[in-house]
């Protein structure tokens, strides 16, 4: 006879206190340039990429303020528009009225609705849902919408912003509206299509014009610093329009190069200043980050590693000579006449970590020449570890060092930056006295170790997004020949 299996149960102090899972920007080197390109980039994001969905939350939001939707039927209507959008497009392939495709195509193809029942992907949840946030898209959009004025949102239902839905945006989506209110499907997709020349009020939204006309005087100072960015870029592309993307024609135009101060557009500008010192920024804060990808991604294949096993593989990876040997060796960063020259691109392609330390060496250097604007914009409104401020520091103590000793200082320095952004981003959780730790590195018993790697790509600056939908806008063009359209040129004030 077989004995049954025996069960222990410790006490309830030996359960496990604490919860660790990846938590987002782990060393902290981020938030000067995600600040600033929050104040310079006002209604638009990483994650709004079409011109489309802002219309339609804006029509959406007015409808749901007509009839008083309360925050379960707003949120069901707000879903139920979203799969209607997303038949649309499905249905008018290519040759639809937008220039851009729509959020959830995808996750129809995969979900395969029957003809006539396709809201039963947004009334559910789960692995049948079209999305598994609850407000779907708008997530992605809310935030933009309201910082844009189109709408707000009142006792968790979307209402009217300052900027009132006009009647062309609102009567284009008029039939789209009733049909999601309706318990039936989207049988005759062709008659529910936007059509593009509803997308002029946002243009002017995004333009901050009226009539084709911008006065300073009738827009906050969001709408003119969204202007500003919008016709920085087009002068950018028309001084580069063989870039092959936005961020690299702005790059190119306002951080490195004498049209900063030269181009009449572009001098005329404060914010360009401002958006030299977050560009040049952005170099230091990515090879943060893939410096720190590449110590997790040791840990984890090699892992539990001690400190000592991470400054051996940092060693080697490294090569031999002094600090002021490598900076011999960089780039000049101005020119004779003080303009910025492009450094930092000669490390474009190189995914190696002296590629990183140079970089970082780099950001340090550019604090002896960036002033005004720029260097505020550069160094952010506070001092932080692992800043350009505080690498300077370290490029001073270690000068005459062995560059592989400043290596094995650089992750002593993460491991503890780490650690210092763990703890003040965890949380105790009262209910069940665990505490949580948002960290993919961890220590245990002086070794390290890594359940998942750490993404190394850098961070979004929003340009891309701007540019994307400055085409849906028909303010710009991929063509080298005329990147900005003569709307682009009228609206923006560039020249033609």
């Amino acid at each position: 006879m077989t004995a049954p299996p025996i069960t222990v149960q410790g006490p309830a102090w030996c359960e496990p206190g604490l919860s660790a899972h990846a938590g987002r920007y782990p060393l902290a080197v981020e938030a000067p340039v995600m600040a600033g390109v929050d104040i310079l980039v006002p209604g638009v994001s990483t994650l709004t990429h079409y011109a489309r969905y802002y219309t339609l939350y804006w029509a959406l939001a007015a409808r749901a303020e007509a009839v008083g939707l309360d925050e379960q039927r707003c949120r069901r209507l707000v879903r139920r528009a979203e799969v209607a959008l997303a038949v649309v497009h499905r249905s008018a392939g290519t040759d639809g009225p937008d220039p851009a495709p729509a959020h959830g195509v995808e996750s129809l193809a995969r979900l395969a609705p029957e003809p006539g029942r396709e809201f039963s992907v947004a009334d559910h949840e789960g692995q049948r849902s079209y999305s598994p946030r609850a407000w779907g898209f708008w997530s992605q959009y809310g935030g933009s919408s309201v910082r844009l004025g189109t709408v707000t949102v009142e006792r968790g239902t979307l209402r009217s912003g300052r900027h009132p839905c006009p009647s062309s945006v609102a009567d284009s989506f008029a039939p789209l509206l009733e049909i999601a209110e309706r318990d039936a499907g989207v049988n005759d997709p062709a008659t529910l299509a936007g059509r593009p020349e509803d997308l002029a009020p946002l243009t002017g939204l995004m333009t901050a014009t009226v009539a084709g006309r911008h006065d300073p005087d009738a827009w906050t100072g969001d709408d003119q610093t969204r202007r500003s960015t919008l016709r920085i870029l087009a002068r950018a592309c028309q001084l580069h329009p063989t870039e092959p993307t936005w961020r690299g024609a702005f790059r190119k135009a306002v951080a490195y190069g004498p049209a900063a101060r030269e181009d009449r557009v572009l001098a005329d500008d404060e914010r360009t200043q401002a958006w030299r010192g977050l560009l040049l920024r952005h170099h230091s804060v990515g090879a943060w980050r893939h410096l720190w990808a590449a110590v997790v991604d040791e840990v984890h294949r090699n892992g539990p590693v001690t400190r000592e096993h991470l400054h051996n593989w940092i060693t080697g990876q490294l090569p031999t000579g002094t600090v002021a040997g490598l900076e011999a060796g960089l780039p000049d960063l101005v020119d004779s006449r003080a303009d910025p020259l492009p450094a930092e691109l000669s490390f474009d392609r190189d995914k190696s970590l002296a590629a990183d330390v140079s970089l970082l060496l780099l950001g340090a250097r550019r604090l002896d020449w960036l002033t005004g604007v720029a260097r505020r914009y550069f160094l952010g409104r506070r001092r932080a570890y692992l800043d350009p401020s505080w690498m300077a520091q370290r490029r001073a103590e270690y000068a005459d060092r062995s560059l592989r000793d400043l290596g094995r200082r650089l992750v002593d320095d993460m491991l503890a930056q780490s650690r210092r952004v763990a703890l003040r981003k965890a949380k105790l959780h009262r209910g069940s006295g665990t505490l949580s730790m948002p960290s993919r590195l961890h220590e245990r018993g002086g070794a390290y170790v890594a359940a998942t790697r750490e993404s190394g790509d850098n961070i979004g600056l929003r340009i891309d997004q701007l540019g994307g939908l400055a085409v849906q806008l028909g303010l710009l063009t991929p063509e080298v020949h005329e990147p900005v359209t003569p709307l682009g040129s009228t609206l923006l004030a560039v020249p033609a």
